[in-house]
């Protein structure tokens, strides 16, 4: 088969990406935008030795499942690969693919509770962080190309909020105004859903710069749920945008977000969850697996601004929180002196360190949750969750591959899973949470 060449054929499944898998000729051929069950027209767009990738070029036999992108740019921007599908058609595909991932990284075939989804399943989003880049004298805005450093420009987000949107459109106006997009990189907005406070923080290459200060004045009076501007200079070239000097240019350096009882406090540079109403959900769901009954003692690794941990609390003894971020920790700290929680103490360690010097100072625990980033567990924290002994280990995830893998490494040293639940958090992507209970069946020699 060559590039451009057409066949016909029909989509019999997914890759953990949200690509329609067909075969033709032999091969296995990865196309966008398919559903199962469809058969289309499918240009060669690129061929390896056994595999290749195509696109649609006329839908011959549509879904029952396929809808219109509510987007219009949602082919090429990629941000949100599955608008064509409609809610049982995610609901599948998300459910097979952590069955799948299971059965494919840990050799397991478990049974999958239904995934929950919670609406709304647009503008759901808390946060939003848009690439700005200057091309041939023309500010840019929108979002990066999937492969790509090609901004798809946008002035509407459909997963971000209304009020997100207007801000992002108003900054792009003043950029081409005052001629100073060449000092952006990024632009970060966080809006907190329950509370209605927005933070604004610029990543820029220098600061002061000519325009930034009418920017600043410019957003606190024309959006007056703005609570927060901040500003990071940071002139490396690399991926990690949230890195260098922070400076707070207008009201507070942070903004507040209530959450299952609890008020907590979110900076810049700290982690929170993006779908405030998924994550009730999710962190209900993390602590009813614990199964808590007041007595126990729980450590909550990779426990950013203390979410989980804090919730925890009102239902455990003590609580231990290990964040790698300082930030985020002095956040945790304020977080549980504003929710009076005086059971909870914080570490700021990486989690193999934190977990070693609870061990070292003899502290037990009776279940461990954790929530890592996408790459998963290190195999020395694994390791120090194992030496640890909890009777219970609640994993909560946000990439099934990962999960299973961890859950393969962990079931291999005595710990059985009970429960595998997915939630939600991210309609119209391919990606879902998962939280997982472990429970000890045998102790590690």
């Amino acid at each position: 088969m060559e590039k451009n060449e057409v066949y016909t054929a029909i989509c019999t499944g997914y890759t953990e990406d949200g690509l329609g898998v067909t075969r033709i000729n032999g091969a296995v051929i990865f196309v966008p935008n398919l559903i199962v069950g469809e058969e289309a027209e499918i240009g060669i767009t690129k061929m390896k030795n056994s595999y290749g990738f195509g696109r649609v070029v006329k839908l011959l036999k549509p879904s029952e499942h396929r809808v219109e992108p509510k987007c219009p740019i949602a082919r090429p921007c990629g941000g949100c690969q599955l608008q064509h599908m409609d809610d049982q058609a995610q609901k599948e595909y998300k459910e097979d693919k952590v069955r799948g991932c299971f059965e494919k990284n840990a050799g397991m075939n478990l049974e999958i509770e239904p995934i929950i989804r919670v609406e709304p399943a647009w503008h759901y989003r808390n946060k939003v962080q848009i690439p700005v880049q200057l091309n041939k004298g023309k500010v840019e805005m929108g979002f990066y190309q999937k492969h790509t450093n090609r901004i798809i420009e946008t002035d509407i987000c459909y997963c971000e909020t209304p009020r997100s949107n207007e801000i992002a459109a108003w900054i792009k106006g003043r950029l081409e105004r005052l001629s100073c997009a060449k000092q952006f990189r990024h632009v970060l907005i966080k809006h907190a859903h329950r509370t209605g406070e927005i933070m604004v923080t610029m990543i820029v290459r220098n600061w002061p710069f000519d325009g930034g200060d009418m920017i600043v004045k410019g957003l606190s009076q024309n959006f007056d749920d703005i609570v927060s501007i901040n500003v990071i200079i940071n002139r490396s070239d690399n991926n990690v945008i949230l890195d260098g000097k922070e400076i707070n240019v207008y009201g507070r350096s942070y903004i507040e977000e209530e959450l299952l009882g609890c008020r907590f406090r979110i900076s810049s540079k700290s982690f929170y969850q993006i779908n405030p109403y998924a994550t009730e959900v999710l962190y209900s769901k993390a602590v009813e697996a614990a199964g808590l009954t007041g007595k126990e003692t729980v450590i909550d690794l990779y426990c950013g601004t203390g979410t989980i941990g804090m919730i925890a609390s009102k239902h455990a003894k003590k609580v231990y929180g290990i964040e790698i971020v300082p930030q985020a920790i002095e956040d945790a700290k304020i977080n549980a002196k504003a929710n009076n929680i005086t059971n909870i103490d914080f570490i700021n360690a990486d989690a193999l360190k934190g977990a070693t010097m609870l061990l070292r100072s003899r502290i037990t625990p009776d279940v461990v949750i954790v929530d890592p980033p996408r790459k998963g567990c290190t195999p020395d924290t694994l390791s120090a969750i194992i030496r640890m002994n909890p009777e219970t280990i609640v994993y909560v995830s946000c990439d099934p591959a990962t999960l299973a893998r961890d859950v393969r490494i962990l079931a291999d040293q005595g710990y059985e899973p009970k429960t595998v639940q997915p939630v939600d958090l991210f309609p119209q992507t391919t990606h879902v949470e998962t939280v997982v209970l472990m429970s000890r069946v045998n102790t590690p020699e």
